[in-house]
């Protein structure tokens, strides 16, 4: 066996990667095998940020609850704001679990023919989960908890400020 022309396929831990986003950033966490989970610090309250790793897909899944529950009252509404919302993603997606009606943002990232996660991109899928649950947490809170309608809780979430007060 000729050890020059053999190509050498060296197994890949993605979740190396995302520990170094996490400990580069100074968040809390903990890690097993093929599962990460970490606090993010934010305005609203800390996200609480899971990945997961399956190596039969060669697939890294984020995971983020808002720690809302839509009453079965306003079921249908969520639903209608998450689509909505979503619209407006270019990563990731809310969703509505119906067993216990919790809000969550989600997102997969497949790694083809042993490819790995870069520091980089594991620190984007952080910052996404956070970015997301940060600019879109009050729409949820604004229909579920001010009564409004989805169309209102969009409206007063998707604006940007300019500068600080």
């Amino acid at each position: 066996m000729d050890l020059t022309t053999q190509e050498t396929i060296i197994a890949m831990d993605p979740l190396e990667s995302i520990e170094q986003a996490v400990l580069t950033a100074q968040y809390a966490y903990e890690r097993d095998d093929l599962e990460l989970h970490m606090a993010v610090p934010g305005s609203w309250r800390d996200h609480q940020v899971w990945f997961a790793y399956r190596p039969d897909l060669d697939v890294i899944h984020v995971f983020s609850a808002l720690d809302l529950k839509a009453p079965d009252s306003r079921y249908k509404d969520v639903c209608e704001l998450v689509a909505r919302l979503n619209e407006r993603l270019w990563i990731g997606h809310f969703e509505i679990w119906h067993e216990d009606g919790s809000v969550v943002f989600r997102h997969a990232l497949t790694l083809p023919e042993a490819e790995n996660v870069s520091v980089a991109q594991g620190a984007t899928l952080i910052e996404a989960a956070k970015e997301a649950g940060e600019r879109l947490y009050p729409a949820f809170h604004y229909l579920l908890w001010s009564g409004k309608t989805p169309l209102e809780a969009v409206a007063a979430a998707m604006f940007d400020t300019a500068g600080e007060a």
